[in-house]
């Protein structure tokens, strides 16, 4: 249980100090490091699959359907 409150933390992470703590906590909570470094690597490779698909739902839309048509 100690080990999901620690991913947890890790996860909600964002900033450096946040992720600093979080790491800090998880290692209190009994997590391993090397567990710890595979799961912050677990989660940016998700973040990055993520990201091109964001990028390229914003690019889809193009300026014409943003446009009023009520003239």
């Amino acid at each position: 249980m100690s080990h999901e409150i620690a991913k947890l933390l890790l996860e909600h992470a964002e900033t450096f100090l946040e992720r600093s703590e979080a790491v800090e906590a998880a290692l209190s909570l009994g997590m391993p490091l090397h567990e710890i470094e595979a799961y912050l690597d677990w989660l940016e490779l998700l973040q990055n699959s993520r990201a091109p698909d964001e990028n390229s739902a914003s690019m889809d839309q193009s300026p014409e359907t943003n446009q009023d048509t009520s003239n």
